[in-house]
């Protein structure tokens, strides 16, 4: 028999331990593909759109391959350690390292091979399906079927690559070992589990500081990664410490920890958590990069609807000077074409001055008409006050204070400030500096750089006004220095679509990854099952029955099981608040839709694993 033959025959025997294996990588590839296919289509490629589409499927290709190599390089590693005492086996009977290596070698090809294979038919199934689906999110007419010739030879390449690396790679799972330890595998004695009481509390304190620097909105240099840096040496302490050390002390509770089955599943847990600690760690840091990708991008694509109106509380808007001859033509325009569309609209014209390129003023019977038609509340001033009006929308990042007795310089008048309005009243940014004055000084004020009049067009459905807005905009020239015009509806349907493919590509990286971390869980009971079936044999022999069987390895499935996604939950709600304050809106709702979501599929995994597991284990008990 040739080494190749071996190589086949030994997956073929082993196809058991290595489905799983194989399972991972075929979706990890399908993903890609389907993600590549919809890249490469034509249509998207003539698409106005093509550069947001192209970059933001561009990163979500480049966030799975490099996920994937770290996914199917740790399945790799996991199903190699099941295997150790065969390859013991093959050295005794006369395998040289080298022969052992080229061995695994072939076995990750052959299967990463099979993979792709597998992967891309069954994502050519399914790509006129996953086609349909990203025209809806694209809005585009039906991507038609193409046959995916680039996708393919992309696909090809970049796992290729991938599965050459971990062939490289995955030899070093036993290449450090010697013979005796190869042939006892996972059967070798453990060592008693110890837990320091002071590295528990730092764990506690670490992830307690990450959690007050959200909380008191605390900002540095790095203090994301700061943050990221706390919560997950903390979290790697509450596995590998605190949760030993808490089980430990249980242990020395007699009334609790001699009750009926107690004694079993704790004493057992202990060993099982500091055993895995590390995979407890990747799984809540999985889980928890996959809540926020999706809460997040859900939220932000839901409130982008308020953020425009928010940025744009009128929608069109025209700001003419004294230079501008063609004010008649362009409103004339700006109406007949709300006309034409049948749009209801209510225009507002209010006279503004500029004192310098970022400073202007409004009269207060101006700001109120504004007021009036925004239904806000209305000012009172008396002469010699003013009042600053916010020019960017209401974000935690850019409020306005003010001091006690603060005054402002307005040409050749000084101004006693009184308040502070932190909701924009024009299209953000139109002003550096935005102030209402009583009406007679407004009057008053001389030395002034420009005097003009803003015209605002309030339009109900401005959401479906984006054609008169790209009408508006072919005909309409801007001239700096004679007049503005901005319209909200010009980029609403653009970023719209960008946040679309954001919400579309950050969903389905957070469920790649949310499969990912259940898929660890099932690797490592996985890994155990054979060593669990003779502890459970044993106890069946001295009399345990199998409901206590049940209950035992319930319980300990259901806390490894648990403890990690709502500790992720937890992480994910502080993370939340951050970007809280980069949008003017409330995610908290959204965000509770999306943990719920998660914990409902989790709990529903975690019944079908233990099924499978207590079928693993009782088969032969």
């Amino acid at each position: 028999m040739k080494f190749r033959q071996f190589a086949i025959k030994n997956v073929q025997r082993n196809y058991k331990a290595y489905l799983a294996y194989f399972l991972s990588s075929t979706f990890s590839i399908l993903v890609f593909f389907l993600f590549a296919v919809n890249l490469f289509h034509p249509m998207i490629g003539e698409s106005f759109t093509s550069g947001t589409v192209h970059l933001v499927l561009s990163a979500g290709e480049v966030a799975i391959s490099i996920f994937s190599l770290l996914f199917i390089l740790y399945s790799v590693g996991t199903f190699l350690k099941m295997r150790l005492a065969e390859f013991g086996l093959l050295t005794i009977l006369g395998a040289t390292r080298k022969q052992l290596n080229r061995l695994i070698s072939l076995e990750n090809i052959i299967i990463g091979l099979a993979a792709m294979v597998t992967g891309i038919a069954t994502g050519l199934f399914l790509s006129k399906y996953f086609l349909m689906f990203a025209s809806v999110i694209l809005e585009v007419p039906e991507l038609k079927f193409y046959m995916p010739v680039k996708a393919i030879l992309v696909t090809i390449t970049c796992f290729l690559i991938i599965f050459i690396l971990i062939s490289k790679l995955a030899p070093f799972v036993v290449r450090s070992k010697e013979i005796i330890e190869l042939l006892k595998g996972n059967r070798k004695p453990k060592e008693p589990p110890k837990a320091s009481i002071w590295l528990s509390i730092a764990g506690l304190i670490l992830i307690a500081a990450g959690y007050i620097i959200v909380v008191l909105q605390m900002t540095f240099p790095f203090h994301l990664g700061v943050i990221g840096t706390l919560v997950s040496a903390g979290t790697y302490l509450f596995y590998s410490q605190l949760s030993v050390f808490t089980l430990m002390r249980l242990t020395s509770l007699p009334t609790l920890f001699f009750r009926k089955t107690n004694l079993l599943w704790i004493s057992d847990l202990v060993y099982r958590m500091k055993d895995n600690a590390r995979l407890l760690f990747v799984v809540t840091i999985t889980c928890t990069v996959s809540f926020t990708t999706m809460a997040a991008s859900f939220a932000v694509y839901q409130t982008v609807d308020e953020e425009y109106a928010n940025s744009y509380p009128i929608p069109f808007n025209y700001s003419s000077y004294s230079s501008d001859v063609q004010r008649e033509n362009n409103l004339s325009l700006i109406s007949s074409k709300l006309d034409e569309e049948g749009l209801s609209y209510r225009t507002v014209s209010v006279p503004f001055l500029e004192f310098d390129s970022k400073t202007a003023a409004l009269s207060t019977q101006s700001y109120n008409r504004l007021a009036e038609l925004l239904n806000r509340d209305t000012l009172q001033l008396k002469s010699g006050e003013a009042i600053e009006v916010s020019t960017w929308t209401n974000k935690a990042d850019s409020r306005i204070t003010i001091q006690e007795n603060e005054t402002v310089h307005l040409g050749s008048n000084t101004l006693r400030l009184i308040g502070v309005v932190q909701d924009n009243i024009f299209p953000e940014g139109l002003f550096g500096n935005l102030y209402v004055l009583n009406d007679s000084d407004f009057e008053k004020q001389d030395s002034v750089l420009n005097k003009g009049v803003y015209y605002g067009y309030s339009v109900p459905d401005w959401t479906e006004a984006s054609t008169v807005a790209e009408k508006i905009r072919a005909q309409i020239r801007t001239d700096g220095n004679a007049f503005k015009y901005r319209s909200s509806p010009d980029w609403y349907q653009t970023d719209q679509l960008t946040y679309k493919l954001i919400l579309f590509v950050g969903s389905f990286i957070s469920i790649v990854f949310f499969i990912a971390a259940g898929s660890f869980i099932y690797f490592r009971f996985y890994t155990d099952v054979q060593e669990e079936k003779v502890k459970y044999r044993n106890l069946r022999k001295i009399g345990m029955t199998i409901r206590e069987v049940k209950k035992i390895i319930t319980v300990q499935l259901a806390i490894l099981f648990f403890i990690p996604i709502l500790l992720a939950a937890l992480h994910s709600v502080f993370a939340l608040q951050t970007l809280q304050r980069l949008i003017s809106v409330s995610i908290g709702s959204y965000a509770s839709i999306i943990l719920i979501f998660f914990l409902v599929a989790w709990s529903i995994y975690f019944l079908l694993l233990r099924s499978r597991y207590l079928r693993s284990l009782l088969e032969e008990t």
